[in-house]
């Protein structure tokens, strides 16, 4: 394992007894405790390249404000641009961002093109209220109020995912604030069954990362392999790349589990990414809390199995990266202006 794979491990590691520590904390050492740990973690890991997360998130909340009706678009023309800058910083002649750096920011992208999508739906919401004399619609989904300047860095730093995901919208981050009875929410439970497979993922990583590393296919002696050979080459490397990104996913959904991040009654028939799609009263009291069964599909990111054993290339992308195909689904292919089936 590169020093790189070894600093993302131990951050996943990490961000679950940390998780523990948040559960059952108030909505505000919540909020701050979580961002000063997510901050933290990017400074030590991205030193002066953070600066490239503040200016998006600063950018990002400046066209919020100055456009909240149409900021979906704008958030996603210039998250997206800073990130074509960012990453032609080293042709450009400027200092070449760590690899944890490109992380951060392509995890940022999505959360802030998530915020601004947010806060569009919650303008267009107001708007058709007033229209229709006060008369409220449904609320599903709908932030009660535009994010402030503080409330939007402690959502883009929060430690929960900030380098390998799980996606989560704003919506998913307020609830896990205002959780009413955390204790009652499983955590313990949930998390060992999450988390039995990983050791396995990390054996069947490790075995054939040693004997088919992925070095070998930069040297010369490679390409005097027959064609068969090379071809053959390709499985054993894509199945440990499979297995390294299994383990880290099933990593960071456990440190979600660990906080109650993305706990929602089952009744609520949560989706990855996108959180519930039914609308389920909070408990009145603990007693109520701890009667409902809960799930974690909001932040659950990989299906392992389906990835593995699926039949149609289609299902495959679906069980892959599950939060993300969510946002790509939601803020890119719905509010395409054509809505071709090539795109």
């Amino acid at each position: 394992m590169s020093p790189e794979e070894w600093t993302y491990l131990v951050v996943l590691l990490i961000s679950i007894p940390i998780g523990f520590l948040f559960k059952k904390a108030g909505p505000g050492l919540k909020r701050w405790g979580a961002a000063a740990v997510g901050l933290g973690l990017t400074l030590f890991t991205c030193g002066p390249h953070t600066l490239h997360s503040l200016i998006t998130i600063l950018g990002t909340w400046a066209l919020i404000q100055a456009q909240p009706c149409s900021c979906h678009a704008l958030a996603l023309a210039w998250t997206f641009s800073y990130l074509l800058f960012f990453r032609a910083l080293s042709l450009l002649g400027l200092p070449t961002p760590t690899p944890f750096t490109n992380a951060v920011q392509l995890l940022l992208t999505l959360k802030l093109v998530s915020l601004a999508s947010e806060v569009q739906d919650l303008h267009l919401a107001q708007r058709k209220e007033m229209a229709s004399g006060f008369s409220k619609g449904p609320t599903l989904g709908l932030l009660p109020d535009v994010p402030s300047l503080m409330e939007t860095l402690s959502y883009s730093y929060c430690y929960v995912g900030i380098m390998t995901g799980p996606f989560f919208r704003y919506r998913t981050y307020l609830d896990w604030l205002e959780q009413p009875f955390p204790g009652a929410v499983p955590s313990l439970r949930p998390l060992l069954r999450r988390a039995w497979p990983a050791p396995l993922f990390g054996l069947l990583f490790l075995l054939p990362s040693h004997l088919f590393p992925l070095e070998a296919v930069r040297e010369d002696a490679f390409y005097a392999r027959p064609l068969p050979a090379r071809l053959f080459y390709m499985i054993p490397v894509f199945f440990a790349f499979r297995m390294r990104f299994y383990v880290a996913w099933i990593a960071a959904e456990c440190g979600c589990i660990a906080a109650g991040f993305g706990a929602y009654p089952v009744a609520a028939k949560a989706r990855a990414g996108g959180g519930p799609t039914l609308q389920c009263p909070p408990p009145s009291s603990p007693e109520k809390a701890a009667s409902l069964e809960y799930d974690y599909e909001t932040i659950r990111n990989i299906n392992c199995y389906g990835t593995d054993f699926c039949v149609r290339v289609r299902d495959g992308m679906r069980y892959w990266n599950m939060t993300v195909q969510w946002w790509l689904a939601q803020y890119i292919y719905k509010s395409a202006p054509a809505h071709s089936y090539v795109l």
